[in-house]
């Protein structure tokens, strides 16, 4: 019987691992990553430094055989959310300072565009609370057995009972049909970089009778 369970970082870079597999062939890391030859080892570095710095609350679920991995951040008090410095200056919080300097030595000079893009993501989340499905990947040779489905129905079901909102960004038009049948529904649409489609989607709880 498949089994769904908490993760924890003692994992990292197992779960970067499956990120980076489900993540080579994506429209937007494809962008974001150009070189063909460098983007799995990039990728691995990139969710390496992503779960270094998870946001507090935030949880991991996936399958106790390493084939799927769901990062759920929590709802964040939209008044507590630093849009950037308040007084004028030019500072940068620490990890602002690390992200920059780890797109940076990934990207080069390509780095300034790939952040703005992934900001203009960031911008576009939905003011209202919810759990936030920053990432959910399935290692290539475990797709398509259902897998995505059921790491998702903890947090869902979770969701359902406590009233919250669920929210994501598809960077990949093939994986909006599979949300949908999990209760997410687009609220629009973007395009960043050379044309990359980003589908906003978010799930209405659905109370239990």
């Amino acid at each position: 019987m498949l089994e769904i369970v908490r993760m924890g970082l003692e994992r990292k870079e197992q779960i970067a691992s499956i990120w980076a597999d489900a993540f080579e062939q994506d429209p937007l890391m494809e962008w974001v990553f150009p070189d063909d030859a460098a983007r799995r080892a990039s990728l691995q570095h990139w969710w390496e430094f992503m779960l270094d710095h998870m946001a507090t609350g935030s949880e991991l679920h996936g399958t106790r055989a390493d084939g799927c991995v769901a990062y759920w951040q929590p709802p964040r008090n939209e008044a507590s959310v630093s849009t950037g410095p308040q007084d004028g200056s030019n500072q940068v919080s620490g990890w602002q300072a690390d992200f920059m300097a780890m797109m940076t030595d990934l990207l080069g000079d390509l780095a300034p565009s790939r952040m703005e893009a992934l900001g203009q993501m960031q911008q576009a989340r939905l003011s209202e609370p919810h759990w936030y499905l920053a990432v959910l990947g399935t290692s290539p040779d475990q797709q398509s057995k259902g897998l995505g489905g059921k790491v998702l129905a903890p947090m869902l079901n979770r969701c359902d009972r406590t009233g919250e909102l669920a929210y994501l960004e598809s960077s990949n038009p093939a994986n909006v049909g599979f949300y949908r049948r999990h209760g997410f529904e687009p609220v629009g649409e973007f395009t960043v970089g050379d044309g990359v489609l980003i589908t906003p989607m978010a799930r209405e709880p659905h109370p239990p009778e």
